[in-house]
């Protein structure tokens, strides 16, 4: 058997992810099995309108950790495989609201095509979100990293990154 062993696999350096990298398929996939760690290096505290700066309302930061918590007994496979669809985690796709915010940021984001998901703070939220009546329905974006690692990225309360 051989293996493609790099440097990080002798250091336990973990290489962190960039929004504008361009990840691998090996590497995504491997990562897609490994337990979730969490990695903050790539957060928007404030340059967008949907940076972790704003006000989290009611219980939204202790959903925010307590799915955090959850996630880190998880992989991003099992998330998915084991029917956790409830929590509203989906892939997301980088087009529309989310590609016009990341292009923002750098334009070659975009070209580098990160994976990216998110979740619901809450679920079992009923309400349409929408801003002007202040109605919330938080969601978390995030990117895949390498070696089991996401990167929060974006706290959108009112769901307007991706709507549909």
């Amino acid at each position: 058997m051989n293996f493609d062993l790099q440097e990080k696999d002798f250091t336990g350096d973990i290489q962190l992810a960039r929004l504008a990298d361009s990840i691998g398929y090996d590497d995504l996939r491997e990562s897609q099995d490994c337990l979730i760690s969490v990695q903050y290096n790539e957060i928007d505290l404030g340059g967008t309108a949907y940076g972790f700066n704003q006000e989290f309302k009611g219980n939204e930061a202790n959903q925010y950790f307590e799915r955090m918590n959850a996630f880190s007994e998880m992989s991003i496979n099992n998330i998915i495989d084991e029917g956790f669809r409830s929590w509203h985690f989906y892939r997301t796709s980088i087009k529309g609201n989310i590609k016009k915010v990341f292009d923002s940021i750098n334009p070659k984001i975009a070209k580098a095509n990160p994976m990216i998901f998110h979740f619901a703070l809450d679920p079992e939220c009923k309400v349409i979100a929408d801003r002007a009546k202040g109605n919330r329905n938080a969601r978390i974006y995030f990117m895949v990293g390498y070696n089991g690692m996401i990167h929060p990225i974006f706290f959108d309360p009112y769901h307007e990154l991706n709507p549909l």
